[in-house]
């Protein structure tokens, strides 16, 4: 009897661990970026929204990542990119391939990034603000 209250005891502290985990290993922020994006085509104004996760500092215990980085021009875009390193006060962001794709400043809060957006690849630059969700 005194061995399954042991277990159960430590079953319970396993899944409120797991719990802690994976609802707090991620701090979330999201930006308004109006910017320029240039392609081939020439260069317009545009609107980029970027979701910034920033992982806590267990989670470089299983992944390589620093964060997350979703990217969202309205009615035209969305991509995830999950291969995300902080260097400084910038994060470089890179694609699945570990190809570099641009970079998101902490400080400037700056964005540039290639994105490739209707089939050809386009540049964004742009400053973006932050937004409560």
């Amino acid at each position: 009897m005194k061995a399954v209250k042991i277990l159960g005891a430590i079953g319970g502290a396993v899944v409120l661990l797991f719990l802690f985990v994976a609802n707090f290993s991620a701090v979330e922020s999201r930006f308004r970026c109006p910017g320029e994006i240039s392609s081939t085509d020439g260069s317009h104004p545009v609107t980029v929204y970027l979701k910034l996760e920033e992982y806590r500092w267990w989670v470089g215990l299983w992944s390589d990542s620093d964060a997350a980085i979703h990217v969202e021009i309205p009615n035209t875009y969305i991509d995830y990119f999950g291969n995300v390193k902080k260097v400084g006060d910038q994060y470089q962001i890179r694609d699945s391939a570990k190809n570099l794709k641009g970079n998101f400043s902490t400080l400037s809060k700056t964005l540039a990034i290639q994105l490739p957006v209707k089939l050809k690849t386009d540049f964004f630059d742009g400053t973006c603000n932050k937004v409560e969700k």
